[in-house]
């Protein structure tokens, strides 16, 4: 039985932009002067730090003058975006993960009726190792390996989305390396084509299991996005159907997307009662709506924004315990805009204070510290480790 939570309106981590959207990936001109100014503006008018954001158009007048190609033209906007020193800030094209995540998540603002891109089931790091292996998709299919480093794919240098543009439903062969001295594997991978936030929810539900671990049992569940009701929805269905005999729960907020609502932590609430329900044959059900067993959140430097907001209010709140490394210390608010040519900037809008405090540049440290180590990891994950350790005593 699926149970929805009555959630209050609240202030969203992400905030959603009102202007008019452009398709994904058209171009209004070439003119990289012309485009230069319209990100200078941009950023004179919306971010958030008015004083930075005069002086750092003053640095970057007249960008673009010089620049000749799309390429050059997106790098030196990301770099230049870096300069402001902030998150929730940069600069992303159809070359980027995140330009088909950031569209997915700001589908309606965006006013863009449908995001797809050809995923292959996976998310990796810019140096090309793998840190996140979506349950149910292709690189799990495959037999892909969190920590193997992809060096190939068809025989040319990996690219994280042009090795599998347009290549849906067709077989990609991938050279990978899964030890560092180790042998050159090959593994072939077919990608599907799929909205991000289609697969992040899917990778939650079919991620979630059951471990067994010194006669206890441990219910894990992976949460790559939190940017929209629907995944605290499946937690929550989660807790009441597969994990209902768990001992301890451990949620996975390392890496992806924040966007937890505040209101995420009252999954965790344990003052609600606990309703009994009699029929009139004598049969009684149950019903509680609460996580009320011990539970242990995976925290890391990839772990921002909302998901931070509630790793913040559980520690402060002792609801849980929190495993891995400080959080990435990125709590702003966030809103993203089209560009004329297509690309998507994403602008911190507004500073953001919880419960009096500045999270931004700070982060949040663990209850317990566990170093991690991905390259060459051949699936082997400490920090998980140390939480299941913890959740069987």
């Amino acid at each position: 039985m699926k149970i929805k939570l009555a959630l209050l309106p609240i202030l969203a981590v992400l905030v959603a932009s009102g202007l008019k959207a452009q398709g994904p990936g058209t171009s209004a001109n070439g003119d990289f002067s012309s485009r230069g100014e319209e990100l200078l503006k941009l950023v004179k008018d919306r971010f958030y730090e008015v004083k930075a954001a005069d002086a750092w158009c003053q640095r970057n007048a007249g960008f673009g003058a010089s620049i000749k190609t799309e390429e050059e033209f997106a790098g030196a906007a990301k770099a230049r975006l870096m300069q402001l020193k902030t998150s929730h800030t940069g600069y992303f094209d159809l070359h980027d993960p995140e330009y088909f995540g950031l569209q997915s998540i700001f589908k309606g603002p965006l006013q863009t009726k449908a995001v797809e891109y050809d995923s292959p089931g996976m998310d990796v790091t810019t140096g090309r190792f793998v840190r996140v292996v979506f349950a149910g998709g292709s690189a799990e299919q495959a037999g892909l390996k969190r920590g193997d480093r992809i060096l190939t794919a068809d025989g040319r240098s990996f690219h994280r989305i042009d090795s599998f543009r347009d290549r849906a439903g067709q077989p990609v062969k991938l050279q990978i390396q899964r030890e560092a001295a180790g042998a050159i594997m090959e593994v072939t991978i077919t990608p599907r084509r799929i909205d991000p936030a289609v697969e992040w929810l899917e990778a939650e539900q079919k991620g979630a299991r059951l471990i067994e671990r010194n006669g206890k049992k441990i219910g894990y569940v992976p949460l790559f996005s939190c940017a929209g009701g629907q995944y605290q929805d499946a937690l929550q269905e989660l807790y009441t159907t597969t994990l209902r005999s768990a001992d301890a729960l451990i949620l996975d907020f390392r890496n992806g997307w924040g966007g937890c609502s505040p209101s995420f932590v009252n999954l965790f609430n344990q003052t609600p009662p606990v309703l009994t329900l009699g029929n009139r044959g004598g049969k009684q059900d149950q019903v509680d709506l609460q996580w009320r067993k011990p539970l242990f959140i995976l925290i890391n430097g990839g772990s921002t924004s909302g998901k931070e907001v509630v790793a913040f209010a559980v520690k402060k709140h002792r609801l849980g315990t929190l495993v891995g490394k400080r959080t990435a210390g990125a709590v702003l608010a966030g809103t993203c805009i089209r560009q004329s040519s297509g690309a998507l900037v994403y602008l911190a809008v507004s500073e953001v204070l919880v419960d009096g405090r500045k999270l931004e540049g700070v982060g949040v440290e663990p209850d317990v510290e566990v170093e991690d180590r991905l390259p060459f990891a051949s699936g082997s994950d400490p920090q998980w480790e140390k939480a299941l350790e913890l959740a069987a005593r």
